[in-house]
């Protein structure tokens, strides 16, 4: 009963005209988008305003809002309308999100059965960790991780598996202005040196937590790519410093990078390359 209520939220044509949390710019806003298919791709003023019933003038100037916003676009030739580029990133981003934990679920749990310990899926909004799900292993242990949860991303193996994978530029510009705030005596204080970092990161193929976020606590993460190569999110796995060893890390390491090219691969990433530390800076010489 609970997750049709849900749904029905979800879904602005079921709710009542006068209901408190619909804002009628953003209705109309939403009628405006619909206006475009297949068959109207391209539209102008006038038949927006046909179609959604709205005065040319309104329809005008929630046109200009949604261009500014980069979800409209003007074609400069003939003053029409047509569908932005953030729209398509928006709904790739959308649908990468439900596929990548209904294709990553199963795996996730192999991965725990493997190692025993707790795993997660995570993806980078921002410079921000953000948990897609967790599969606790049978030791109980207390984590900062949760499902929904955003957490930064250079003291933790998922944030900086992800990191390693954008320019370093990108990163300077992501977190340039953030100041590293010290969780433990263990968290990366600079820029310079989580850029460091990162690339160790990037030759062996997985990044770890050495204590970052919390004291007794070590991860390591893997990336994830999708069929464009696009960083597509990371895996990894969790457990205190006690059953971290040298050894296992290792260990929990290569499983994690072969859970993550099997979900890269499922979600289209054709070639996924794990080479080990001394190809790739023999690739990056």
């Amino acid at each position: 009963m609970r997750q049709i209520k849900s749904q029905r939220i979800a879904m602005p044509r079921t709710l009542s005209p006068d209901a408190p949390y619909r804002i009628q710019v953003v209705d109309r806003a939403t009628q405006i988008l619909e206006c475009f298919h297949f068959d109207a791709h391209e539209l102008g003023v006038r038949e927006i305003s046909q179609r959604t019933g709205l005065h040319k003038s309104t329809a005008h100037r929630i046109l200009i809002a949604l261009q500014y916003n980069g979800l409209i676009q003007q074609n400069p030739e003939t003053g029409n309308y047509h569908l932005g580029i953030k729209l398509f990133k928006l709904g790739q981003l959308a649908v990468m999100r439900l596929n990548l934990r209904e294709i990553a679920r199963p795996l996730l749990r192999v991965l725990m059965e493997e190692t025993r310990e707790t795993v997660h899926l995570a993806i980078l909004d921002e410079e921000q960790v953000f948990y897609l799900e967790k599969v606790e292993g049978p030791y109980a242990l207390r984590m900062p991780s949760r499902v929904g949860r955003h957490i930064p991303a250079y003291c933790t193996s998922l944030g900086k598996a992800m990191l390693s994978c954008l320019e370093e530029a990108e990163v300077r510009r992501m977190l340039g202005s953030h100041s590293l705030k010290a969780y433990t005596a263990h968290t990366l204080r600079t820029v310079e040196a989580l850029i460091t970092e990162l690339r160790r990161t990037r030759r062996r193929g997985y990044a770890v937590d050495n204590e970052e976020i919390e004291i007794g606590l070590r991860c390591v993460g893997a990336p994830l790519r999708d069929y464009s190569g696009a960083l597509a999110g990371a895996v990894s796995v969790a457990g205190p410093t006690a059953r971290f060893t040298r050894d296992k890390i290792s260990f929990f390491a290569g499983l994690a990078k072969k859970t993550a090219a099997s979900i890269s691969s499922q979600l289209g990433f054709g070639q996924v390359d794990l080479p080990d530390e001394k190809e790739a800076r023999l690739g990056r010489a």
